[in-house]
This record gives structure tokens, sequence and C-alpha cells, in this order.
């Protein structure tokens, strides 16, 4: 992730304006966030690297980068809430030599954050005792883009607990012999730009600790898998509420998974369900959960990674995207539960070509969904496509303020769309708390 304060669309026509303030540029509230997760050897999740722009291109933009990255650090922390959004999981986030001198870092909390620090920033006695001043605050740093021993760097090596080794700057043949030097060095190494299975193996196999690249980041990490017993169920049950099929279908459905109806059992007389009942039949569960729940938790455990008990990305990027759709829904449509509930459906069911290895057209042939399900998913016509089209822009990192879809839903504007982004990410680190 790079808190992209740089980026021309922030900085490059106004070059002749003078510097805001973080206050003075606060009032646009035009922060958008995307998550790109961090991975250990066994893939799960640790962390994730944190992308912010700001997005309304009629306000003052900044002439110099670590202004802009102050005030979305400021933003992001302080209004959006994100350091309770990112649950059990830290933040690694880009700052350049000049922001390390900046107050506005001590925002961030220390146990929340890796400080990256770009490898093209100047080595100088004052970057190096700044530095050295966060890690006695409680920081960890981490060195970003790395992809080359240099002496220049020698002084903050020892300051460092992660090395980010940009791989595609690295010739293939190169690589075993840098990472035989940083590995005395620095406690961990992370491979980024990960884009393939080949490069994740070769990574893997070279010994480092952590992963970050598009191969996990993106839906298509798990195209082509093999779909497992409980996962075709799950299938079929969220086919058949969909249809309104009759409870005593489902429930002998649920009663050839032995697997899935020991977890809803559970899942029922959970805590958070409110229920300690005594459950004498699948039937009852599936009465006492309710249909709209019970859809919900399966749309949920469609992308769940049952093998080991870890957290699946694409879990994640699933209850983020539901949640999201929802809650734009709610606000677009007030009082229309059934937009509200197609919305978090789309959301949902937008990551299902990855997990199933399929075209969007196959698996909408397999389930029984409405026109303007079907529409949105494959075309992103009509309020729910452009929902769909944003969140896209989001994860992405494209400003969405002066896209198409934007425009096309009521009652939607740049602060609520915030407001609803944050919301989405606290309710996806919850999830990542309970399977946690």
């Amino acid at each position: 992730m790079i808190i992209d304060a740089n980026d021309e669309d922030v900085v490059g026509a106004s070059r002749h304006l003078g510097r805001p303030s973080i206050d003075s540029a606060a009032h646009a509230q035009d922060i958008f966030l995307a998550r790109q997760p961090l991975l250990n050897r066994d893939q799960h999740l640790v962390a994730y690297e944190l992308l912010f722009r700001s997005g309304n291109h009629d306000e003052a933009r900044f002439s110099d980068g670590h202004a802009a990255t102050a005030t979305v650090i400021s933003h992001a922390f302080s209004h959006l809430g994100i350091a309770s959004a990112l649950g059990l999981y830290r933040a690694f986030i880009n700052v350049d030599k000049d922001f390390l001198h900046d107050d506005a870092i001590l925002l961030m909390p220390p146990e929340k954050v890796v400080i990256e620090v770009l490898e093209g920033s100047l080595v100088t006695p004052d970057v190096v005792a700044r530095c050295a001043a966060l890690k006695e605050m409680g920081y960890t740093l981490a060195l970003d883009d790395f992809s080359r021993v240099t002496d220049d760097y020698a002084p903050l090596l020892p300051l460092s607990t992660i090395i980010k080794v940009d791989i595609t700057l690295v010739a293939p043949g190169d690589l075993p012999g840098l990472v035989a030097q940083l590995r005395p060095l620095v406690p961990q190494l992370l491979a980024e730009k990960v884009e393939t299975s080949e490069d994740f193996q070769r990574c893997y196999e070279l010994g480092f600790d952590l992963f970050q690249g598009y191969y996990f980041a993106r839906p298509k990490i798990i195209a082509g898998r093999r779909l497992m017993p409980t996962q075709m169920t799950t299938l079929q049950l969220i086919s058949m509420l969909a249809r309104d099929a009759e409870t005593k279908e489902i429930e002998t459905t649920l009663k050839g998974d032995p697997a899935l109806s020991v977890s809803m059992l559970r899942l029922v007389n959970s805590v958070a369900m409110g229920h300690r009942a005594n459950i004498s039949s699948m039937r009852q569960a599936v009465i006492i959960l309710g249909r709209q729940q019970f859809s919900r938790w399966l749309q949920l455990l469609l992308y769940a990674d049952t093998s080991d008990g870890g957290v699946s990305p694409l879990l994640i990027m699933a209850a983020l995207r539901g949640r999201f759709a929802e809650l734009i829904a709610e606000r677009c449509c007030p009082g229309d539960a059934r937009m509200k509930d197609s919305a978090y459906m789309v959301g949902i069911l937008s990551l299902t070509p990855a997990l199933l290895g399929q075209t969007m057209e196959a698996v909408l042939a397999s389930l029984n969904l409405s026109l303007p399900i079907q529409d949105a998913l494959l075309k992103q016509k009509g309020i729910l496509g452009a929902i769909l089209e944003l969140f896209d822009l989001l994860e992405s990192g494209v400003v969405p303020a002066r896209q198409d879809c934007l425009q096309r839903l009521p009652q939607l504007d740049v602060e609520h769309l915030n407001v609803c982004h944050a919301e989405a990410l606290a309710w996806a680190s919850q999830i990542e708390l309970d399977r946690g």
C-alpha cells in the first residue's frame, strides 16, 4: 500500500498553491480507503497495507506529499476509526523522509501500525535519529521497496524489523543471493508484488516470512479451486433459499452434510444469536435462525477456509463487500428491506467466480436469483450494479468522487460514502475476530 499523497491527481496541477494546514484541508472529508492483505507462510492474514486517496478535485491540492499524508492519517485514525476497524491486525503505512519528522505521525497508535520507510528516501543522520526515536516510542519500522543492499541503508538496518523486497525489481537469478544477504540483518523478510503462484512458491522456498501482492489480494487467488463437500452443500442451500424452498427440503439437504449441520447448530446456540434452546431437529434450527440470517451465514461460510481454521482473505473481502453494499443501499433506498437484502447478496456473490473457478454466468446458472441481482453481477446495471462498481473502484484505489456510478446512487455523497466504507471495514474486522 501507498499513501499516495504524491500522485499527480493530488498535487500535479496545483504546485503553485501554498501548503494548506491539516485543519484547512480537513473539511472536505474526501478520504477513501482500501486494504491489501499481508499473509504469513501458512497464508494466514497477519496485517493490511492501507491505501488512502484524497478525492475532491475541486478542493485545493497539496503542494507537498507529507502534508497530504498527514491529512489522510488524521482523517483515517481520528475520524473514521480505522484503529478499531483493523481488529487484531496492524496497518502498514508508507511515509517519506519529510513525514517522518511531522508530529502527525504520532496520531497513529504504535501497536496498530508498521511505518514503512521508502527505500528511495535519503538516509541522513536526522532520518536515522528520527527512526531510532520512533522505535523507542514503540513503533515497528520496515524498509520498503528494497531491491539491493547498499552502504547508505546500513544505519537503518538495526532499527528495522522488516525488509520488504520488491521481487519485480530483482532479477530471478539474483533473488537467492539478496535473501542470503538480508536474512542475518533483520528478523523478517517480506516479498511484495507477488503476482502468481509461481512467485509465491519461489519466495516461499527462499524462506520469506511474509507475502503481499495481487496473487493474494485479488479474487483470482484461488481460481480453479475444487469445492469441498460443505461448500457444494452451501451453494445448494443458497439457491434453495433464493427460490423460497420448503423447510423440509432445506432440512434434507442439511442432513447430507454433517459438518455443516454441526456448524449451524453451534451458530443457533451461540451467545451472539441470543438463543440457548434445546434443538431437536435441523428443521427447528432453521426456523429459530430465520431464513434471512441463515442465508447471510451461508453466503459468508461459502468463502471460509475450513482446512486449518485460518482466516481466508477471500472471506474477509466478501464480508466487506456485502456489508458495504448493504449500508449503501440503506442510505440510497431507506425503508426498502428487499433492496438492502439484495445489495448484501450482490456484494457477497460478486467474488464467487474466484471461489469456484467459474465465470459469473456459470455461477448464476446454478442459482435462482432475481433479475436485478443478475443484471448487477453480470452487467453492473441498476442501483445494485452501481454499488458494485463503486466498491470495485474503492478496492482498486481509484478516486470515485467523479465517477458515473456515484451519480447513479441517490442521496449518497462523499461524506456518507466514507462513513459506509469505514463501517464496512469494522464489520469485516469483526468477522476476522470471530474466526481468528
